[in-house]
């Protein structure tokens, strides 16, 4: 059994099973630089501000597993019938 060590090796396995999965972490990283940027200026309390933040993350989430989902129904459904 081989063992991937190093990290860009289970990133470009992990990419070529789930085309999907760099556009997550990009999503990630995005919305975790933008919380970090803006926590510095924030007016309010920093609890409803990290709610806040919660719900982008998750709301990021949501979003690129819907877009996987249609993405899957593409390939499996209305792909295979416009080659035939």
């Amino acid at each position: 059994m081989e063992e991937d060590s190093s990290i860009t090796s289970r990133l470009t396995k992990q990419s070529k099973q789930f085309p999907l999965y760099p556009i997550g972490i990009l999503g990630f990283g995005l919305v975790a630089g933008y919380g970090l940027y803006r926590f510095k200026n924030r007016k309010g309390a920093t609890s409803l501000y990290l709610i806040q933040l919660r719900l982008a993350a998750q709301a990021t989430t949501v979003g690129i597993i819907g877009i996987g989902v249609l993405y899957n129904i593409y390939t499996d459904a209305i792909k295979p019938k416009t080659e035939s």
